[in-house]
């Protein structure tokens, strides 16, 4: 049975909430599919430079749901344009619409999901002082305020755009003490995935057990924040030990693709390598499914929702600490706190051992149920939009 959000204390009114976020992005259409069965009216702005809108979003404008969504066409057919623009004059353009968009639609919440495109957005729109009836949240998304709050530029506008915000929502424990050391002194939502949780069909599925597992996934990503290269280089060095599996590596960039293959003809080592894009996330899903160890190493991150992927799936995770994974496993996966390849090769070997001999699967699973199922989440996610 779902629960309403006049059930939680609200008005029987429907609630209008202004969303300024990345239109194309899974993470903002699983975020509104969880008001769909809610009274709840959604003006939808985009703060990002995109080619279209996420078929899920345009699923739920066209869908019979209790809630409502719509946005200006021709924001979406002039977002790169308009990008490129408001970022040379300082978000002063979509700052401008957002104001106009408040001022004609009155809402009750403005939701900046994510904070170097739309917080930036809502800072400028606002200009320190939101009208009188309308509540700001804003949501962090990975590195929002863990990585660009070190840098003087950002944290001044980081700082500006938390005096205004009245709730504020991340996905780690870890940003929650950073919002709160540049100022922040609102109302702290509940600490959940950005990315919307995980289904009941995907967390009762049965684990294949790991001496069937024949995979090690990669995330593939090198460049500004991720460090795939040295993944490979770990990978390289303990070769001899990984003859008996395929290496995976996914969301490549050219030059990961290219050391992958290089990587192979030196070890004689089995390795696939995909573009990003190149697996839906259906396939993804599986592929964790049969993999005894994740790998994802990153500067910086909130939560890496491709490790909350392959712990429910069964799968060890090999992950920097610098996406919250304290928060997430102790004993049952291995953070690395160096980027160093030695370091990164003895944890795929600790891995290894833990996915062998003990009930780390397992138990991360249960962890996935209990804190990321989409069911709670959904529940959750209501009280963003409460008084």
């Amino acid at each position: 049975m779902p629960v309403y959000l006049a059930d939680m204390g609200g008005s029987l009114a429907r609630t209008r909430v202004l969303v300024i976020g990345m239109m194309d992005s899974i993470h903002l259409a699983n975020w509104l599919q969880h008001f769909s069965s809610q009274p709840v009216d959604f003006q939808i702005i985009p703060s990002s430079p995109m080619r279209r809108v996420h078929p899920l979003i345009r699923q739920l404008a066209k869908s019979n749901s209790t809630a409502t969504y719509s946005w200006n066409p021709w924001l979406v057919f002039a977002a790169i344009p308009i990008w490129i623009l408001d970022r040379l004059l300082d978000r002063r353009v979509m700052g401008r619409v957002v104001r106009a968009k408040t001022d004609i639609f009155n809402p009750n919440f403005v939701h900046a999901l994510e904070i170097q495109g739309a917080g930036y957005i809502a800072r400028r729109a606002f200009h320190n002082k939101l009208p009188t009836k309308s509540v700001l949240v804003v949501t962090n998304y990975g590195s929002d305020i863990f990585w660009f709050g070190r840098q003087d530029r950002h944290m001044t506008r980081i700082v500006e755009l938390l005096s205004i915000t009245s709730k504020y929502a991340a996905e780690c424990n870890r940003d929650v003490v950073l919002a709160k050391s540049l100022g922040f002194e609102g109302e702290v939502m509940a600490v959940q995935p950005n990315a919307g949780g995980f289904s009941e069909a995907w967390l009762t599925r049965e684990l294949v057990v790991p001496a069937k597992r024949k995979l090690i996934m990669l995330k593939g990503y090198h460049g500004w924040v991720g460090r795939a290269h040295i993944a490979l280089q770990a990978i390289e060095s303990i070769s001899t030990e990984l003859q008996d599996y395929e290496i995976v590596v996914y969301s490549c960039n050219w030059s990961t693709k290219w050391l992958a293959t290089r990587m192979a003809k030196r070890t004689g080592l089995q390795v696939t390598a995909y573009s990003k894009g190149a697996l839906s996330h259906d396939e993804m899903i599986e592929k964790f499914s049969q993999t005894l160890i994740y790998v994802g190493l990153s500067l910086s991150d909130g939560i890496s929702t491709s490790m909350l992927e392959a712990m429910a799936m069964g799968a060890i995770p090999v992950q920097t600490s610098t996406a919250c994974c304290d928060e997430w496993f102790s004993d049952t996966g291995v953070a690395i706190h160096k980027l160093d390849a030695e370091e990164v090769a003895q944890g795929i070997q600790r891995a290894i051992g833990l996915a062998l001999t003990t009930n780390s699967a397992g138990k991360n699973r249960e962890t996935i149920r209990a804190r990321a199922s989409r069911e709670e989440i959904a529940k959750q996610a209501l009280a963003f939009y409460q008084p």
